[in-house]
């Protein structure tokens, strides 16, 4: 089996196209997929398996060689976000206010943009006076929430967070190690260890 019959093309100055590849992943990985056969999102599948699902049982094989790989894991994941990201702009482009979002966005300046980026960079905080920003801001925020690993998503875990610690308490662990065995009860006991 050649290059060529894989679809790889080596040294192309153009990123390749990762969706509805069957054989991306078999021509990164020779080594994965030794015998050329098992493609995720193989069209000629008689039972069609989810990208995602696809991966958990690859990760979940007997041998642990995707598991324990030194870079499948990595790219896996990178496509993955690539893809949760394309679906929930998808998602929101769909939406019907997002024409008047798309005729405010495009009325923004390069320059504007940066002078909003340096004043983000500066404050922590920060107050954008300039509605189209904070608009474009709000998308990034609402695409990138559903990203695992970005910004975004930790920012949502960590009002998840809060929200439960505001509503249940915070969490109390309370260890109680056994005084029969502890050096400090035994000496107060009078046991010499």
């Amino acid at each position: 089996m050649n290059s060529h019959s894989l679809g790889i093309h080596f040294g192309s100055s153009k990123p390749a196209n990762e969706y509805f590849k069957p054989n991306l992943l078999l021509g990164l990985f020779p080594t994965l997929f030794p015998y050329g056969c098992g493609a995720i999102e193989d069209l000629s599948r008689p039972i069609k398996v989810a990208f995602r699902k696809h991966i958990q049982y690859l990760l979940t094989y007997q041998d642990k060689r995707f598991e324990t790989h030194h870079s499948f894991m990595f790219v896996v994941f990178n496509m993955l976000q690539k893809r949760d990201a394309c679906f929930n702009a998808r998602l929101m482009i769909s939406r019907s206010y997002f024409k008047n979002v798309v005729n405010q966005l495009q009325t923004l300046t390069p320059n504007e943009i940066q002078t909003a980026l340096a004043n983000l960079n500066k404050d922590k905080i920060s107050s954008i006076s300039d509605p189209r920003i904070n608009t474009l801001l709000k998308g990034i925020k609402t695409v990138g929430g559903h990203v695992h690993g970005s910004c975004q998503s930790r920012a949502a875990l960590r009002t998840k967070i809060h929200a439960l610690v505001y509503k249940k308490g915070l969490p109390i662990r309370t260890v109680h190690p056994a005084d029969t065995y502890h050096p400090l009860a035994m000496y107060f006991t009078g046991v010499n260890t």
